[in-house]
Parts: structure tokens; C-alpha cells; sequence
């Protein structure tokens, strides 16, 4: 199945595929998981903010075809 993946800030290092700006594409397996996504990118083990199609997601939930998963290092600011 294809997804979109978006990498933030310190995290946009950690793409596999080559690419401009924050998005990349992929083809995983069915059946894949947030979770399988960030071990697949070797994501640090901090907290993060991850969303899909915009809606926060918990990193147990399954992706699906077409969908735009985006993952975010924690932020702060003032």
C-alpha cells in the first residue's frame, strides 16, 4: 500500500527515500503499524506527536492506502 510520510524538524533526517521538503512516499505492507513505521526509520525512542490524515493517532493504529502519516519531535516555545 503507498503512504505519505511526513518527518519534522530533527526528525526529516531519518527519511529512507530520497526527496524534497518534509514528505516522502512509501510502499509498505498491509497491515503496518505507526509503531512498525517509526522502528522502520529507526525514529529515537522520545516522545513525539504523530498524526494521520491530520487527526492525532496512537502509534498502535494500522495505516492504509492513501493515508499521510506526519510525525513531529516534541516542540515547545514561548
Amino acid at each position: 500500500m503507498k503512504v505519505d510520510i511526513a518527518l519534522f524538524a530533527s526528525l526529516s533526517g531519518f527519511h529512507t527515500e530520497a526527496g524534497d521538503g518534509h514528505t516522502r512516499h512509501y510502499e509498505l505492507a498491509p497491515g503496518t503499524t505507526i509503531a512498525d513505521v517509526i522502528a522502520m526509520f529507526g525514529l529515537p525512542d522520545q516522545p513525539r506527536i504523530v498524526f494521520v490524515g491530520g487527526r492525532h493517532a496512537e502509534e498502535t493504529s494500522e495505516l492504509h492506502e492513501g493515508e499521510r502519516l506526519a510525525i513531529f519531535p516534541p516542540v515547545a516555545g514561548g
